[in-house]
């Protein structure tokens, strides 16, 4: 099935054991760390978007839980909808439970929670005024400020006057209210931990933070301080960090001490390293399952290594960041999945016209449509200045590009007459890197003319630029 980000299969009884970014040894110190504690913990596993964050968090996460740990996993950028993540964490927790096909014995202390998170919830404020008030103030007075703020000048000193009773009163209010919370709360982690063997800390992994509104990102790291700091019970947050102090300077203003702020919920920060070029494509061709693919192929095997190789090789040269790799790899897997069935594969080929697309749109959009010759020079110069042909990889690759051109391209006899005329006069000249080259060309040229594949190239790009007809597996 053709799919974006497909999610990587995770054993359950080795969580790790498609770990091709190799971050085992990270989750096995965490986890000795989460063990040494039973008091409230905030643990942040930081990283750019795109470095296999997620995939670590839920490894991770079914590695604790086959240690007896009981985890919940929220995904707070698909509930920053919700005006209070306390009401979406509650609901989390009683699906998890549910899961457990423990719910008969919970029943009574889920209703608790929710009864007591339903107290604290408030109806969302407009933003400037919850952060002058710390969210103290109700609905009824809001709505009485703006009706007066812009009436007479003798209402407003009764008005302070009540809001700063309301304030008290409120405050009070949701004192008592958190208290009765966070003693439901341990008494609820009480009976969970202590069921069936399972063992404390409960881990409460929150991804996606760092792409949620600044809003929402702020009152849930305040939710976590306020309401769930109990014995007992871990956070584990996933997050850019950037981007977390992005959202800190959007709600308080740019003179906020970003770090400082975050430094008063999270005990704890890890960084994720950033994976190499060749295990991050490795990773990717895990994610996308591509090896269902190949491994239905006679040489299958051959072909996904010479893929994953000169993909390698190209997004080194190229300095890929890891988010246009990604990018890559979801072309790589449009035009295996919707090629025909036992279509051959031209992997040095896809490889490269996928990273050109990339690193070199323009050079890349003159293969949609006619070459000369003379544009085959150009381009295949161009790639020949990039890409060091004393290489092996790269000789082999531009030299099998440089036949499909002239034979996929050039339309008359007299032009490719001429374009095997030049290619023989290199292959005897006294340069050995040329001659090298040319004679390599040649080779393939030769196979060209035996396969009746000159159409290769072209048939490629139309594929990879949505230009062929092709259907969806289902």
């Amino acid at each position: 099935m053709l799919q974006k980000t497909p999610e990587l299969t995770i054993p359950l009884n080795n969580p790790f054991q498609n770990d091709q970014l190799e971050r085992s040894t990270i989750a096995d110190n965490l986890t000795l760390l989460v063990q040494s504690t039973n008091q409230p913990f905030v643990i942040s596993i930081q990283a750019p978007s795109g470095w296999g964050k997620s995939i670590f968090i839920k490894m991770w996460q079914a590695q604790l839980e086959s240690l007896g740990h009981i985890c919940f996993y929220f995904n707070a950028w698909e509930n920053d909808f919700v005006e209070d993540p306390l009401i979406a964490f509650i609901g989390e927790m009683n699906k998890t439970t549910l899961d457990k096909s423990l719910m008969g014995q919970f029943n009574a202390q889920i209703k608790k929670l929710q009864n007591f998170g339903g107290k604290i919830a408030r109806r969302a404020l407009p933003l400037t005024i919850q952060i002058a008030t710390q969210g103290l103030l109700g609905q009824e007075t809001i709505k009485k400020a703006s009706d007066i703020l812009f009436t007479n000048g003798s209402e407003i000193a009764n008005f302070a006057s009540e809001l700063a009773e309301e304030k008290i009163r409120q405050y009070e209010t949701d004192k008592n209210g958190i208290q009765e919370f966070r003693s439901e709360l341990k008494k609820f982690i009480k009976s969970l931990s202590t069921t069936n063997g399972r063992r404390t800390p409960i881990v409460f992994f929150i991804d996606e933070l760092d792409r949620c509104r600044p809003e929402f990102t702020i009152l849930l790291l305040e939710r976590i301080k306020q309401v769930f700091s109990v014995e007992g019970m871990v956070f584990v947050l996933g997050a850019h960090r950037a981007l977390l102090e992005q959202s800190v300077k959007s709600v308080y203003g740019s003179e906020i001490d970003q770090d400082g702020y975050l430094r008063r919920f999270i005990d704890f920060s890890v960084n994720l390293p950033e994976p190499t070029v060749e295990k991050y494509c490795k990773f990717l061709f895990d994610r996308f399952q591509l090896q269902e693919i190949f491994i239905k192929r006679r040489s299958g095997r051959e072909e996904s290594e010479s893929l994953v190789r000169v993909f390698v090789h190209l997004a080194t040269t190229y300095h890929f960041s890891l988010r246009v790799i990604e990018q890559c790899f979801t072309e790589i897997n449009l035009v295996l999945r919707t090629a025909p069935p036992n279509t051959r594969m031209f992997p040095f080929l896809l490889a490269l016209l996928v990273a050109m697309k990339a690193h070199s749109p323009a050079s890349y959009t003159l293969l949609l449509g006619s070459l000369s010759k003379a544009d085959i020079q150009s381009l295949t110069d161009e790639l020949k200045r990039e890409l060091d042909i004393n290489d092996r990889i790269y000789k082999w690759t531009l030299a099998q590009f440089e036949a499909y051109l002239i034979y996929g391209y050039l339309e008359s006899d007299e032009a490719k007459a001429e374009a095997l005329a030049a290619l023989k006069a290199n292959a005897v000249s006294q340069n050995p890197l040329e001659r090298s080259y040319a004679q390599q060309t040649l080779r393939f040229i030769v196979q060209i003319q035996a396969e009746s594949s000159a159409r290769a190239v072209k048939n490629l790009v139309s594929q990879i630029s949505l230009l062929q007809t092709f259907s969806v597996a289902q």
